[in-house]
């Protein structure tokens, strides 16, 4: 039995042109109080071939869910082929409401455009913002983008462990259709999509949380929407509206602070990922625990300096930088006496050099009171170093809502 739909009544909608590639501060004649404000964002990389999937998008359409943080009007979308070699052609980009599964809410699909067109080309190594739907969508909404690419791309930027359903079509355009039909095809990547924007009243910004397995979602089931950035922004809706804040999710499974492997290094990515996203006010750090995992460094003194770098580069664009202190790891398979030390080395210094603008001590929220080298076991996801759903959470309340602002 289908579960119930939650209707959102959708009124026609003006396009606005904007430049090709560049967000601007607020569209033309608008109202300089309000802002743009990333609502939803994922990291990209460059998806490759695995025994999941092996990926080669075209000739067909691929229908993407992403859910809101906060909600907003103007809303755009943008598709990145940033780790792309060649150029992709997208003819027919629409966003609309999910009701169940890549089942559409009735007339709620809209045509997006780029410069008033029907159709874009993104070269390799850009991305390009879609121009505004002056529409009001709320925050936690699950909208859907969906894209026809009428060639083979073989090179696809997109985010590999989405911990979301995408639906994948037959051959042809059904970018436009509301029914589920012709989307007989499921992956849990995303493709091409990496950020959703709105446009807001006041002074509201957006929170950028980079990290690995931690913040992109390891342990939680597909479309459970369970991040700890999830729970963050479930938290936002319960304050008053002026106070709220997009939050944005820019974790990627595997990915380290100092050398490139599952997505570029942290630190390399920093700008892009970080600093360029719409609104940004401040950005929480809790990467590193890959690092010292699966590295071979005697001292904490090259993720300190990586720190310091990012906190440099946050604060030479105004951006608040807050640090995370790393959760524990003893039982994990390539834990070490030598390992934990460099872990407690980093920690201290996060807790008490004040290089940061402010601490969060996810490390303190999850460890086991009794042996603190290790996850609490409620918070522990059974590999002892992810979380349970539990320990998500508890990392999302651990968060004091005044130190984002």
């Amino acid at each position: 039995m289908r579960r119930p739909v939650h209707r959102l009544a959708m009124a026609a909608m003006v396009m606005t042109a904007v430049t090709v590639g560049v967000l601007p501060a607020s569209p033309a004649g608008a109202d300089e109080s309000r802002n743009l404000v990333g609502t939803w964002s994922t990291a990209s990389d460059r998806l490759t071939p695995t025994d999941r999937l092996a990926v080669t998008i075209g000739g067909q359409t691929v229908r993407m869910v992403a859910r809101t943080s906060i909600g907003g009007s103007g809303l755009r979308v943008r598709l990145s082929n940033v780790f792309g070699r060649k150029p992709v052609t997208f003819k027919n980009v629409h966003l609309g409401l999910q009701a169940y599964g890549a089942e559409l809410v009735t007339k709620s699909n809209r045509q997006l455009t780029f410069e008033r067109r029907k159709w874009v080309t993104v070269p390799p190594g850009q991305a390009i913002w879609s121009d505004p739907l002056e529409e009001k969508i709320s925050g936690r909404q699950d909208v859907v983008v969906s894209a026809y690419i009428p060639t083979a791309v073989e090179e696809v930027t997109g985010h590999d462990r989405a911990y979301a359903t995408s639906y994948l079509s037959t051959p042809g355009d059904h970018a436009a259709d509301e029914t589920a039909e012709a989307f007989t095809g499921t992956s849990t990547q995303w493709y091409f999509l990496d950020r959703v924007a709105v446009t807001t009243g006041g002074g509201a910004g957006s929170i950028v949380a980079l990290g690995d397995s931690i913040t992109d979602g390891t342990g939680q089931g597909s479309d459970a929407n369970r991040r700890w950035t999830d729970y963050l922004y479930q938290r936002f809706g319960r304050v008053p509206a002026a106070k709220r804040m997009g939050v944005l999710n820019v974790g990627i499974a595997g990915n380290r602070v100092l050398q490139p492997g599952v997505g570029p290094s942290a630190l390399s990515r920093f700008k892009r990922d970080v600093l360029s996203q719409p609104g940004v006010r401040t950005v929480v750090v809790l990467e590193g625990i890959n690092d010292i995992s699966r590295g071979e460094y005697t001292s904490a003194k090259p993720l300190i300096d990586a720190y310091k770098k990012m906190i440099k580069l946050a604060h030479a664009k105004k951006v608040r930088i807050l640090g995370g202190t790393l959760t524990p790891f003893y039982g994990y398979s390539t834990w070490t006496e030598e390992r934990e030390e460099i872990r407690q080395q980093v920690n201290i210094w996060i807790r008490t050099s004040k290089a940061f603008d402010a601490v969060i001590d996810f490390d303190r929220a999850v460890r086991d009171p009794g042996f603190p080298a290790q996850l609490t076991a409620a918070y522990d996801h059974g590999d002892h170093i992810h979380l349970s759903d539990a320990g998500r959470r508890r990392l999302a309340y651990t968060v004091r809502l005044s130190q984002l602002a």
